[in-house]
């Protein structure tokens, strides 16, 4: 089979900031008025080296490789709604083979992101929300929950949560929407998922930094090949809390109850949070944690178990150390555990656990122009040896914005 094998160009500013919106880092609905922003265009190119590009084929060969990329952002705002859009694509080259044994793999190949978040304010009371997202890429997505690792070839994935906000009182409020979205891959079996997700929030003002809210949410994931489907209740109390002017904070905890068909079904507990912090003017935090039964990677090695138990956290931090050169790092961490065996030749347990790391600069050369550069580095821990690897990426390139 053609395996083709690509990377996400890194994102323009406009384009990163609404996509994070779709991510964990945002648990709280995004419906605040923002500064519009003219159509502004992204173009860069990169070079880097790569001594892992295909780990999952058992294969630590190492690589040059070149990227390319273009995008465009737009925001506009009024008293009553508030449109931000943007696309993304962009193009990869490796310099060396990438074939490994009997898999023929591109050297070459596309990526494309998008993105549309629409408010729209009817009245005082009464708004609606609107963000979706598309992509098609090979590396993962940490902060989206997708994904846990690299895979072998690309994937799509794709978002549409659509609600209707309505503040009833001074203090009680709710939200109330569908959400749908999934993912499909190129070349790995069993792996599809689609969810279709209904759910209310109830919001209540505690006072004027803190809202406690619950909420309730109904879901459903049909599976690929021989995942068998299942259904998902979320009941969660939690609170959104604003420490301070630059420092907000968001946690839920409840009960996950959970129905597979062919599989094990039950309760157990369900946990989500998020802090962002603008320390000062110079450093600014982002952190996520999420620990839940999920249903995006069932399949295991031509297994397929019930779900997988994950925990997942990370942050991302932002220095600026002088008006022309800044700073960036994170990591992000998942445990995933692989449970009650419904079929196929695996153990009736699997343990994996992911590690994520990266730092990179800005550097501003000219008006418009920026020198970025940027190292990666991931380290994929399997009970299954074969799924183990390190992989290292070392990226160095130059960015305009007109």
């Amino acid at each position: 089979m053609k395996k083709q094998f690509s990377t996400i160009a890194a994102l323009g500013m406009g384009l990163a900031g609404s996509l994070c919106a779709q991510s964990l880092y945002d648990l709280a609905p995004d419906d605040t008025e923002s500064e519009g922003v003219p159509l502004t265009w992204t173009a860069g190119v990169n070079f880097g080296i790569d001594d892992n590009p295909t780990p999952l084929l058992d294969d630590d060969d190492s690589s040059a490789y070149g990227q390319a990329y273009i995008g465009a952002a737009f925001l506009t705002n009024t008293p009553q709604s508030t449109l931000s859009v943007g696309v993304q694509l962009g193009v990869i080259h490796y310099f060396d083979n990438l074939d490994t044994g009997d898999a023929n793999v591109d050297d070459t190949s596309f990526t494309v992101s998008a993105y549309a978040n629409w408010t729209h304010r009817v009245s005082e009371r009464l708004r609606f929300v609107s963000r979706n997202q598309i992509a098609y890429e090979l590396e993962p997505d940490y902060s989206t929950g997708f994904q846990s690792q690299r895979q072998v070839g690309n994937y799509l994935t794709y978002s549409t949560d659509n609600a209707v906000g309505y503040r009833w009182s001074e203090r009680l409020a709710t939200y109330t929407g569908v959400r749908l979205n999934g993912i499909t891959f190129d070349d790995v079996n069993d792996a599809d998922r689609f969810t279709w997700t209904l759910y209310n929030d109830f919001r209540y003002q505690v006072n004027q930094r803190t809202v406690a809210t619950l909420t309730y949410r109904y879901s459903e994931t049909e599976g690929d090949g021989g995942v068998t489907d299942s259904r998902n209740q979320f009941i969660l109390a939690g609170l959104e809390h604003r420490f301070s002017q630059n420092t907000t904070g968001v946690i839920r905890a409840g009960a996950q109850i959970r129905d597979v068909d062919d599989g094990d079904s039950g309760t157990s507990p369900y946990l989500e949070a998020t802090l962002n912090t603008q320390v000062n003017e110079r450093l600014g935090i982002r952190a996520y944690a999420r620990y839940g039964t999920e249903d995006y990677a069932r399949s295991l090695g031509g297994s397929v178990y019930s779900g997988t138990d994950t925990l997942r956290i990370g942050f991302t931090a932002d220095y600026r150390v002088s008006q022309p050169l800044s700073l960036t790092a994170g990591v992000n961490y998942a445990r995933l555990s692989y449970e009650d065996l419904i079929s196929g030749p695996g153990e009736s347990s699997v343990d994996e656990d992911l590690f994520n790391a990266f730092v990179g600069f800005d550097l501003k050369v000219a008006e418009n122009v920026t020198v970025n550069g940027r190292y990666n580095f991931e380290d994929l821990s399997s009970d299954l040896g074969n799924r183990s690897y390190e992989r290292n990426r070392y990226t160095l390139g130059v960015s305009t914005t007109f």
